[in-house]
């Protein structure tokens, strides 16, 4: 038996319990698959090909949100459907701000498989949970749209970038108490996390924020088109977690895509300019340094990624050293 999260209050102990939403599978080298189960619950939902567009600023602070792809005027986007109204519409997602309200707190569990979440036992954490809770948003994903099911070859690929905020957050799905949580995204691992997404699901999962703020994940999701064509769009999730964080501040909040490539991701050296370098000045300096740079740099990224798992693994070591004694 595997541990849940905790809910804090009794009434929602009912209402957020977490069972199936979603099987996954692997798929290759590089990309995870996300299956909705289908009648699974309230994971049962039509799209229709007429859903209307939104525009401003949006606080979803409850009811049903789902991000997927969508083509607008021919050109494809990450959008949210809200369908917290009737009928439902899609917002860009620049015009929306998630707000997760202290009734989703819940309290970290004391199991070695939840070291993830970088929580200690007990401690509060604000949850959108995988089943739907209803006084919190229930936040998840579809690929339902008529168009994208019409042009789209197989499925798509929902890339989480990175992620800002005060605390860790990490998406998981988890089959009820018989199963180990299965991390999507972590909000500790670097570079690009890709999870495959195939055409016509509908899935729900855990997000979880160990620290109340503003969050922005950032998002990109890809496809190949039956004509060949490869489409892409890249766009800010925010959150504002906790009620006493100010909404227009997750609106005000940066979008890490905008950032100049050197912040935000680290780039390999440009072997170009060190021979330009080299061949102004006669000399193998500056493409030594170069050359010296990336191997440090690459040194550096290995460094922080064993730093993480270390880090884990000693958590993990001493819960058990805990429980032994």
């Amino acid at each position: 038996m595997h541990a849940r999260l905790s809910p804090a209050a009794p009434a929602a102990r009912a209402t957020t319990a977490l069972l199936a939403a979603a099987l996954l599978t692997g798929l290759g080298p590089g990309a995870r698959a996300a299956h909705a189960q289908e009648g699974d619950g309230d994971l049962g939902q039509t799209v229709a090909p007429d859903e209307a567009n939104a525009t401003g600023e949006a606080v979803l602070d409850v009811g049903h949100v789902d991000i997927g792809p969508r083509f607008t005027d021919g050109e494809w986007h990450l959008h949210g459907r809200d369908d917290a109204q009737s009928p439902p519409v899609w917002r860009p997602l620049t015009d929306v701000v998630t707000r997760v309200v202290d009734a989703a707190v819940q309290q970290a569990p004391d199991d070695p498989d939840f070291a993830f979440l970088d929580a200690e036992p007990g401690s509060d954490l604000h949850v959108i949970p995988q089943t739907q809770a209803p006084e919190v948003i229930w936040l998840g994903w579809n690929t339902q749209d008529p168009e994208v099911r019409e042009r789209v070859n197989r499925g798509v690929t929902l890339t989480m970038h990175g992620v800002e905020g005060p605390g860790h957050f990490a998406v998981f799905l988890q089959n009820g108490d018989l199963g180990a949580p299965d991390v999507l995204w972590d909000g500790d691992d670097p570079g690009p996390q890709e999870l495959w997404v195939d055409l016509n699901t509908h899935t729900h999962a855990n997000w979880v924020f160990t620290e109340p703020g503003v969050y922005v994940v950032d998002f990109e999701i890809s496809a190949d088109l039956i004509t060949g064509e490869r489409v892409s769009d890249r766009a800010p999730l925010r959150f504002a977690v906790g009620e006493e964080t100010d909404a227009q501040e997750a609106f005000a909040a940066a979008d890490p895509a905008d950032e100049p490539p050197g912040e935000r991701e680290s780039a390999p050296p440009d072997a170009n300019a060190a021979d330009t370098a080299s061949e102004g000045d006669g000399s193998v300096l500056p493409a030594t340094l170069a050359v010296v740079g990336g191997v440090l740099l690459a040194l550096l990224v290995a460094a922080a990624a064993l730093t993480l798992r270390g880090r884990r693994a000693r958590r993990l070591a001493e819960r058990e050293d805990g429980a032994a004694s």
